[in-house]
């Protein structure tokens, strides 16, 4: 895990890359490229004398779903900017850069995974009946050093 944080007199930046071994990243292109390929030519391979759009509904449904994962692991990105009442946050997968979205929380809580060295946030408010919502999770987990930086300069 890659993460860099820095600060100002108000917020915190935080932009954690995934930490996907090289020889992982040639495997899921190779993958994703043989995957998308053979979709198309199977759908190509269903068109008989009248074309039909919906076999190449296939190879597009797989690069919104699947493909989409396999991309994250390979460039994925996470960019978050936590002030004291609000967070904003964006992913990045490389190619596309989803939208940046502001949220305000009310607390922030620490999920340390089993068999990894990181935490990730998980930042909750509360709804009108007073039950606690998340807000926000991170995808990527941070180290434990530099989540006690984000705590330190938050209190």
């Amino acid at each position: 895990m890659k993460t860099s944080i820095n600060f100002d007199e108000l917020n915190i930046f935080v932009r954690s890359k995934t930490a996907t071994n090289y020889y992982f990243k040639i495997f899921l292109f190779l993958f994703n490229t043989t995957a998308i390929t053979g979709l198309f030519w199977f759908a190509l391979s269903l068109q008989e004398e009248k074309p039909n759009i919906f076999p190449f509904l296939l190879p597009i449904a797989y690069f919104f779903t699947l493909g989409k994962y396999l991309i994250w692991n390979t460039f994925g990105e996470e960019f978050y900017i936590i002030s004291t009442t609000h967070i904003s946050y964006q992913h990045s997968y490389g190619f596309w850069t989803t939208k940046l979205k502001t949220a305000k929380y009310y607390s922030i809580s620490e999920l340390q995974n089993k068999g990894s060295e990181g935490v990730n946030f998980i930042f909750q408010d509360y709804t009108d009946g007073k039950l606690p919502t998340e807000v926000f999770s991170t995808a990527l987990p941070i180290s434990v050093s530099d989540s006690a930086r984000i705590f330190n300069r938050l209190n």
